[in-house]
């Protein structure tokens, strides 16, 4: 009996396994701070003690750093490499010269942690800056302008390609300027993962069929813990793999669409096939790899 309740337990830390791998897992480098500013303005609340414990980081360029964190995670579809690990990569780093072998350095090293995406960040600008001017009858007048601008690149750990990159700037007055910049910018930066990560999924099977065979119900490998929702609709395509020029190339093959009518648990979720009922039956039964992107 001990053994079998043994084996059944080792069962169910093995599933737990497979399903936490669905996430797909980040490697966030510590953004590259602006350093030194030498604009005439001053730089209110920064100054080169107010760093992080690491020793490398304004407060301002962690904030912006864990907006972008927190949008990869809102999505429920992904993990970050945890941040120590990251920090020490970040100090390895800055004991070299060139950026493009840091950069490189720190991909294969993100490799060896099992990411497979590295997002990198460069900050321009991320402070409120502190201005006095003089105004007739007035006297001396105080005012803060916040300002952010950065641009993130994210690399495909198996290939080193930049895969997506983009900018992102904002401008906001007050005592309050930095946090209702960084405000403004969200939305662009879950935009921006919106647009380059799709949400996807594989076909787990075909659950139901019409009197001709073709699929009319299927269950996906995606569900609450992926960010699928109901009415979700997704494009159904046949994942092949092609030599091209020497080069291998992933291909998609559309088959069809498909429409979330129920989400089952955290894991799957039945859907509604709405075109390409005989080809996906057909691929799903041949093996295929047939596996669905989102639509909207």
């Amino acid at each position: 009996m001990k053994k079998e309740i043994l084996c059944s337990l080792i069962f169910l830390l093995f599933l737990g396994n497979i399903f936490g791998q669905n996430k797909t897992l980040i490697a966030l480098v510590p953004f590259k701070d602006p350093g030194d500013n030498s604009n005439q303005q001053q730089n209110y609340g920064y100054n080169r003690n107010n760093r992080s414990s690491n020793g490398s980081q304004t407060e301002y360029t962690i904030a912006i750093q864990d907006a972008v964190s927190d949008a990869f995670l809102k999505t429920k579809r992904f993990s970050l490499v945890e941040r120590d690990k990251m920090d020490k990569l970040k100090s390895e780093k800055n004991l070299q010269k060139s950026d493009d072998f840091i950069d490189g350095s720190v991909i294969e090293q993100s490799k060896t942690l099992g990411a497979q995406y590295v997002v990198l960040g460069n900050i321009s600008k991320g402070s409120l800056y502190q201005k006095t001017t003089t105004a007739p009858f007035v006297g001396n007048v105080t005012s803060y302008d916040g300002e952010i601008a950065f641009n993130i690149r994210v690399v495909d750990v198996a290939t080193g390609e930049i895969m997506a990159s983009n900018s992102f700037s904002a401008s906001e007055k007050g005592k309050t300027g930095f946090e209702d910049a960084l405000k403004e910018i969200k939305p662009q930066i879950e935009k921006f993962i919106k647009d380059n990560f799709k949400l996807s999924a594989s076909i787990a099977s075909v659950e139901e069929k019409n009197s001709n065979g073709d699929a009319t119900k299927v269950l996906i490998s995606g569900g609450s813990s992926n960010g699928v929702s109901v009415n979700n609709s997704f494009r159904v395509y046949e994942l092949s793999e092609m030599e091209v020029d020497g080069k291998k190339l992933a291909r998609k093959k559309t088959l069809g669409t498909i429409v979330v009518e129920k989400i089952e648990d955290e894991n799957f979720s039945i859907c509604t096939v709405k075109e390409g009922g005989a080809d996906i039956a057909k691929k799903v039964a041949a093996g295929a790899k047939v596996k669905c992107e989102i639509i909207e």
